[in-house]
């Protein structure tokens, strides 16, 4: 049985009410990356218009073989700690990432097989949090 409109709308409040209550919420999230440069990453967007403790992001990946090479991307806090690891499959030209909400953290395109980093890529993210 599906939830009905009301249902959805009362979940989405109890959600959304949930992460603004707890500091975590974060409206029209933004990246920020100097992708120009990169031979791995095309392009990097948010997927939502908002998002919680951490930012949902859409990475493109270049057609080159640097990027053809990589098979894991790993997000990195400032801090130095890992945030969240993700494979790639080959041949993918898309790939999610979650990064931390309103800080800085550093990409890392790897190659797994060969235990070889392919790039490094500084990011930021931001947007309007709400307390």
């Amino acid at each position: 049985m599906s939830p009905t409109p009301r249902g959805r709308l009362f979940l989405a409040t109890i959600v959304v009410c949930s992460f603004a209550l707890s500091g975590c919420l974060t409206l029209d999230p933004t990246v920020s990356a100097d992708t120009g440069s990169s031979a791995v990453f095309e392009d990097l967007s948010p997927t939502e218009p908002w998002s919680g403790p951490g930012v949902r992001v859409n990475a493109t990946l270049r057609s080159t073989p640097e990027a053809s090479n990589v098979t894991t991307i790993t997000v990195i806090r400032s801090n130095g700690r890992t945030y969240v690891t993700t494979s790639v499959d080959s041949g993918q030209s898309t790939v999610i990432l979650t990064l931390p909400a309103n800080a800085g953290a550093t990409i890392v395109a790897s190659n797994s097989v060969n235990s070889t980093t392919v790039e490094e890529l500084n990011v930021t993210t931001g947007g309007n949090r709400l307390l």
